[in-house]
């Protein structure tokens, strides 16, 4: 084991944790210093937002706080349950069931959904829980090209199963979008099963009030099964499976990540229902969001940074050695700027990169500033 932490270190690619003092939000502290945050998902700021605080607060007396078992023992509350209502009407599903993360989801709904008869299109760049979910499916699995579209006669080969394809909305290190209108119609075509997670689409991309990439495509003709996690534009913790009432009712009976878990605490569901209320009443908010990133994209832009091609909150700059990466990261937090490098195994091996997230909650102050910092550690 220890050799295995030196040979990181000596590559320039361990990992170390750092600890936040304060709430989420633009301006925190962590490691005991005053910093503007740009590694934060809460891409609406609700984590600290008052009307989440204020439900959480009215329902700590009556819920208690721990869940205390399972959802199909005594864990499962009434704040459970209307979350799930809320959530499958959001994205126009008929259903939804809760899980502890959008990892736990992810893992549990693709083994109880897939056979080793069936077969599996999952996109190069998806999430790790996507990869580690099709894997342990035991099901047959091709990787095709990143934001590419799997070719019809590839998909049509399963003939004795069925044909699942896997895509993420938003892409968490490249912030690119996925075309899910032609990957729906292609999944359409050969009567397959569309599954998209959307953790980073929910709340940010999407027509009307934002609810991601599942309730763009519900109605192109496939079956649409979504993911949708609460701990990045809902500000609070867990996530949930959207999708027909067969698949829900299947879940709880085959989803090992779902039986087999103690559920959520129920101040979790409250604060994820009162984010999505502000989600579905204030499109101010998202509207200051890409405000926000077309700002950050048109200073990067005149300040020479290489600044990837995202309109999403995930703004990756791309570097590829990692200890200039690392260099960047540690003279922007000289700055006051908390920014970390990505490096491998997250990304491919030569796309080292800092990961900017913009919010919602920053101010035009801070990206400026940022930009500017940016601009001078790379002259330099």
């Amino acid at each position: 084991m220890q050799s295995q932490i030196e040979d990181a270190r000596a590559r320039l690619l361990l990992r170390e944790l750092d600890c936040r003092q304060s709430m989420q939000a633009s301006e925190t502290i962590i490691n005991h210093q005053q910093v503007v945050n740009f590694t934060s998902n809460d891409y609406l700021g609700l984590a600290s937002d008052s009307c989440v605080i204020d439900r959480v607060s009215r329902e700590l007396p009556v819920y208690g706080f721990g869940s205390g078992s399972a959802a199909l023992l005594s864990g499962r509350s009434s704040l459970h349950e209307e979350l799930e209502v809320r959530l499958a009407a959001f994205v126009g599903a008929e259903s939804a069931l809760l899980f502890s993360s959008g990892y736990m989801a992810n893992l549990g709904a693709i083994q109880a959904l897939t056979a080793s008869k069936d077969m599996i299109f999952h996109d190069k760049l998806n999430h790790a829980s996507l990869i580690d979910a099709v894997i342990a499916s035991g099901a047959k699995h091709k990787r095709y090209p990143h934001c590419s579209i799997p070719k019809i006669p590839e998909m049509d080969k399963n003939t004795d199963g069925v044909t699942f394809l896997l895509s993420e909305s938003v892409f968490s290190m490249d912030g690119d979008v996925a075309d899910l209108d032609v990957l729906s119609k292609r999944v359409s075509s050969i009567n397959g099963v569309f599954y998209i997670d959307d953790a980073h689409g929910f709340g940010v991309i999407g027509q009307g009030k934002g609810a991601g990439g599942i309730i763009e495509y519900r109605a192109k003709g496939s079956m649409i099964i979504g993911m949708v996690a609460f701990g990045k534009s809902l500000g609070s913790l867990g996530a949930a499976i959207v999708g027909p009432k067969e698949v829900i009712n299947l879940l709880v009976q085959k989803a090992r990540t779902f039986i087999y878990d103690t559920a959520l605490p129920p101040v979790c569901c409250a604060a994820a229902l009162a984010a999505l209320d502000v989600i579905a009443n204030k499109s101010e908010l998202r509207n200051k969001l890409y405000a926000n990133i077309e700002y950050f994209r048109f200073l990067a832009k005149a300040s020479n940074v290489p600044v990837m091609n995202s309109e999403t909150p995930i703004q990756p700059i791309l570097i590829g050695d990692e200890f200039v990466a690392l260099q960047v990261a540690e003279q922007l937090l000289v700055d006051g700027f908390y920014v970390k490098a990505i490096r491998f195994p997250t990304v491919p091996k030569g796309t080292a990169r800092i990961r900017v997230t913009l919010t919602a909650a920053h101010s035009r102050e801070h990206i400026a500033l940022l930009c500017e910092k940016l601009k001078a550690v790379f002259e330099r």
